[in-house]
């Protein structure tokens, strides 16, 4: 008995027929050929580079996703979780480089100088700085040195009875003791102009020499006196010093029209230096107050975006 044949002849597929079209539908923007790219921010369909660009300069689109746009809970999958989490990561970073910045550059100060500050905070000195911009700040050589583990000052050495003739010392250790460190000035000096100069104070010699330091925020002009047989260490503790210190070299037979500075103006420095010590502790604690606050901020951000893993694991353990 013969069977009839069950295959059928192929069908042609038109043109127009559905499974030659693309998802994407025609090119917005010239209508006349199939999409091929669909833009990540506005999401016009294009068909070619020509057509995307003029998107780009018609609407004025950029090409980048927004990454902080509204998505429904209905159309929110994986790739948009994790797309989520690596922008609170990165903002994440972004605040932490923000908040070391701060510390760092507090009042515009680079490290060295705040290095600087908190060493000699250590020390009993109350140093503070001037804006960038300011000749003095500028011209500061000052710096701890991290090997040594001693501060080197920028010392500004006046001599009065010399025009107010003045020298700018580099790295001035603070434990020499200042008759060491005059004694190269009181010597006989290789320049001639230096030498006509510090020729009043060669004769003089250091006993008949007075040593004065410039007193900051003082009415007037104030100076404290300093023992040359002590350190530069120990004559700047308990003082205020604004940038570096700059010292004056009088005669003593010339040094009674100088304001001297008592025990007592001393006393006001030391309580200066300890409501400067504890208002800088109050700003360190402030500053780890609020980065924990941001840090359970962020935790709690982090809980929230992995709440779904959370909770296969809890639906697991309760299924054991």
């Amino acid at each position: 008995m013969a069977t009839a044949s069950t295959t059928s002849p192929p069908s042609t597929l038109d043109s127009d027929s559905p499974a030659k079209k693309t998802k994407l539908g025609k090119c917005e923007v010239c209508a006349n050929r199939d999409s091929k790219y669909c833009c990540p921010r506005c999401e016009i369909k294009t068909c070619s580079l020509k057509c995307n660009k003029i998107h780009k300069l018609e609407v004025e689109c950029s090409g980048v996703r927004d990454r902080t746009k509204f998505i429904p809970v209905n159309k929110f999958t994986n790739l948009d979780l994790s797309s989520d989490y690596r922008l609170l990561e990165e903002i994440s970073r972004v605040v932490d480089v923000s908040k070391k910045a701060r510390c760092n550059l507090r009042f515009g100060l680079s490290r060295r100088f705040l290095l600087l500050q908190q060493q000699a905070l250590q020390r009993k000195i109350s140093l503070k700085f001037l804006p960038r911009t300011f000749a003095r700040h500028k011209n500061n050589s000052s710096m701890f040195n991290t090997g040594t583990k001693i501060i080197e000052w920028h010392v500004d050495w006046v001599f009065v009875n010399s025009e107010n003739f003045k020298v700018s010392e580099e790295k001035v250790p603070e434990n020499g003791r200042i008759s060491s460190i005059l004694s190269k000035y009181l010597a006989k000096q290789e320049s001639e102009e230096m030498q006509e100069k510090l020729q009043y104070y060669q004769a003089a010699d250091l006993p008949g020499i007075r040593i004065l330091l410039k007193a900051e925020q003082k009415s007037g002009k104030k100076f404290y006196e300093i023992d040359p047989t002590y350190t530069l260490k120990d004559c700047l503790r308990n003082k205020i010093i604004i940038e570096y210190p700059t010292i004056h070299l009088v005669l003593k037979d010339q040094a009674l029209f100088y304001d001297i500075v008592d025990s007592d103006d001393e006393e006001d420095c030391k309580k200066e230096l300890q409501k400067q010590m504890k208002s800088g502790q109050e700003v360190i604690n402030k500053i780890i107050k609020k980065s924990e606050s941001e840090d359970g901020l962020y935790e709690s951000l982090k809980n929230f975006l992995f709440i779904s893993e959370y909770s296969d694991e809890e639906g697991e353990s309760e299924g054991e």
